[in-house]
């Protein structure tokens, strides 16, 4: 129930009595009569002119305390709310007027109180416990918001609102099919309500259930189709069910009523990526970037300990950062980095304490360091992975930067323009062979392959058109089992996490594709690295990886590598577009060890937004 609609309870003061002294009763007939037509500044001014008399009757002291809050003034409304306790202890609706006012001022735990004082004096008053939820909730206290939920339905178990603000609770807390449960109740209970439908689809989405996500958007919108949000909700639902087309159309229609809502423009445009329109795409991208502030994660804990400003591109590789950021005691806000685009710097600021550069692939973002360079120095924030010691990451000068280590196998790369390679191939020029050849700018393991001779090389150079290639030297790192093992690590600051071993059986090993699900013997291993990975890396491996790390010099970053028979560090990838995630379903025993990354993280963040010096 609002300010506005609990101030409605006050008329029941207004009705002149008999048993009343006068000048009370015209007193209040007057102020009722300027409440029906809207002159509430006068009905106050009316009171106050007549303070000693109002301080002495608790309906008046209500009355006026109420129209202070109606008119935004609660820190005024506190002071006539406790006169009226004074004289009357046990006032159910000075005691709710009175949690409202400290509310609104900020001192919620005195508003808690207030609600505590009212249920004990009405236990079973379902609206009491609901609202005593909803604010223990709002202090983050979840347990006791979620007991406090469950009294009120108890008590009136078709209490709508308690059903919503239950499953904010339970989303909270991580009990998902539960937080599902209680929006699918409030559905059934109040079907014409479009938000709660859209509530849903939203709970339905974040866990994986996408096609019944997308039928209670559909249900949504059959109530209320002009629903900017909830269109863009059900595109992201139907893009995620590999539905891209249907997405696009959903993403505009939401831009066709709310032309500047932000998650449509971001929908829109990276579908316009995925399409290949990369003007169209730029043009919702450019509108996201204009909006300011394209999304905001509020910290778990509010008010958060400081904000982190997150610069990304959609057009160059960025560290992920979804689950680094989940849960933090920090606020993120994500802004959209575009080529050439200039920003209001001034509310960027106000937005940051620390500036999180997440463009950090070399090669898809080169082009827009200097834009990126100009933002960063024109906020005047610490920045974690500044965007200048992004540049030399790209993997051929990581192979000369890296190649000199002690204890480090560094294997020769060169990077060289498809059309380039295939005039000096038709040349005639050799290469040791093996080689591993890639297309600039893709990782995962995508359009990389091993060729053995000059017409391999050929073909693949063919196929890539005018793309950038990386030519690499192929060092054979299987194990004495016959299996190849590649370690990533996550460098946090000072500190090297182990993040996953991926065992598999040929050279190309990702993690998703292995067998690891499938056998025992290999999740024992990445475990064993995990707890203890000085079992697995020599003293002389963690200093050639320490070494990487003061040469790389990023503060956040991470490194795919093997092991070889004289225990030397084989690198692959050395950057900070690593993807750490906590989706880790048959593998729970990852979890711990990214929640350390996690806090770590948060920690370097937390640290730098307190240097003001680093600026």
């Amino acid at each position: 129930m609002t300010a506005y609609s609990e101030s409605l309870l006050m008329n029941q003061y207004l009705a002149p009595s008999a048993a009343h002294p006068s000048p009370l009763p015209a007193l209040l007939g007057r102020t009722a009569e300027l409440l029906g037509s809207g002159a509430y500044d006068t009905a106050i001014d009316l009171l106050l002119s007549e303070r000693q008399l109002v301080r002495g009757e608790p309906m008046a002291c209500n009355t006026l305390a109420y129209l202070l809050i109606q008119v935004e003034r609660p820190q005024e409304s506190i002071d006539w709310f406790e006169t009226c306790l004074r004289l009357r202890p046990d006032d159910m609706q000075a005691l709710t007027g009175l949690a409202i006012a400290l509310r609104s001022t900020g001192d919620a735990e005195q508003a808690l109180r207030c609600y505590d004082r009212a249920i004990a004096l009405r236990p079973d008053d379902a609206m009491l416990w609901y609202k005593r939820g909803a604010l223990q909730a709002d202090l983050r206290r979840l347990p006791e918001a979620l007991s406090s939920l469950d009294r009120s339905l108890a008590l009136k178990g078709d209490h709508v609102e308690a059903f919503v603000k239950r499953s904010h609770v339970l989303e909270a807390l991580g009990d998902m099919p539960s937080a599902t449960d209680s929006a699918a109740r409030a559905c059934l209970l109040e079907p014409g309500e479009a938000s709660h439908w859209s509530a849903l689809g939203d709970l339905l989405q974040k866990n994986g259930d996408l096609n019944q996500s997308i039928a209670a958007y559909e249900r949504a919108l059959t109530i209320s189709s002009e629903d900017a949000a909830c269109l863009a909700n059900l595109g992201g639902a139907l893009k995620l069910a590999g539905r891209p087309e249907e997405a696009l159309e959903r993403g505009r229609a939401a831009l066709a009523i709310e032309p500047g809502n932000q998650q449509a423009l971001l929908l829109c445009g990276g579908l316009e990526i995925h399409f290949g329109r990369a003007e169209a795409a730029r043009d919702n991208f450019l509108g996201a970037a204009q909006g300011g502030i394209a999304c905001s994660y509020p910290a778990k804990v509010q008010p958060a300990d400081f904000k982190a400003l997150m610069l990304f591109s959609p057009f160059a590789g960025n560290t992920p950062y979804e689950d680094l950021i989940s849960d933090a005691r920090f606020d993120s806000n994500l802004v959209i980095v575009l080529e050439n685009h200039r920003y209001d710097t001034a509310a960027l600021t106000e937005a940051a304490d620390v500036v999180v550069n997440l463009i950090s692939d070399a090669d898809l973002g080169l082009q827009m360091i200097g834009s990126l360079g100009e933002l960063v120095a024109s906020l005047r924030k610490p920045v974690v992975n500044h965007p200048s010691l992004i540049i030399a990451t790209d993997r051929q000068t990581m192979s000369r930067r890296l190649a000199t280590v002690p204890g480090v196998v560094m294997p020769k790369t060169l990077r060289i323009d498809a059309p380039e390679l295939l005039r000096r191939l038709n040349g005639g020029e050799s290469h040791p062979f093996p080689l591993i050849i890639r297309h600039a700018g893709t990782h995962g393991g995508e359009k990389m392959e091993v060729v053995s001779g000059p017409d391999e090389m050929r073909d693949f150079a063919q196929q890539a058109g005018d793309h950038p290639l990386y030519l690499t030297d192929f060092v054979d790192y299987r194990s004495a089992d016959g299996f190849f093992r590649k370690y990533r690590l996550i460098f946090v600051g000072a500190a090297i996490f182990p993040y996953h071993l991926a065992i598999g059986d040929s050279w190309k090993v990702h993690h998703i594709s292995t067998r690891m699900g499938e056998l025992q013997w290999m999740r024992d291993e990445e475990k064993a690295f995990l707890e203890e990975p000085g079992r697995f890396f020599s003293t002389e491996a963690m200093a050639a990886l320490d070494m990487i790390r003061r040469i790389v010099n990023l503060d956040y970053f991470g490194i795919d590598c093997s092991v070889d028979a004289n225990g030397k560090v084989i690198v692959f990838e050395v950057n900070a577009t690593m993807l750490i995630h906590l989706h880790n379903e048959g593998f729970e025993y990852k979890t711990p060890h990214v929640i350390k990354i996690k806090a770590a993280f948060e920690q370097l963040l937390r640290k730098r937004a307190s240097d003001v010096s680093a600026a």
